[in-house]
């Protein structure tokens, strides 16, 4: 035999309630997580800007070229030593 489950019209009012309420805690969720993302976008951008500006500096004073700075791949425990030759020069960043 097969048995009838029923559910009463205020506990699927309920539910419905509750769905609705997760369905717009996640919207605004998604809605932060959208800003943040183009937050650190626009940061990184700022970031590559500025270590690109700082390897062309570089070579020019010490004429060694640099990784390319969007190339975020590799070791991060990677360290490189360079060494700049004095040139005089008052440098402002």
């Amino acid at each position: 035999m097969a048995e009838e489950k029923s559910i009463s019209l205020e506990t699927l009012q309920e539910q419905q309630n509750q769905l609705s309420e997760a369905v717009t805690q996640l919207t605004t969720q998604r809605t932060q997580l959208e800003e943040q993302l183009s937050s650190v976008r626009n940061q990184l951008a700022t970031n590559i800007g500025a270590l690109q500006y700082a390897n062309a500096l570089i070579q020019s004073l010490g004429g060694e070229e640099l990784a390319d700075p969007t190339d975020v791949g590799g070791d991060p425990a990677e360290t490189e030593t360079l060494e700049v030759e004095d040139a005089g020069e008052e440098v402002t960043l």
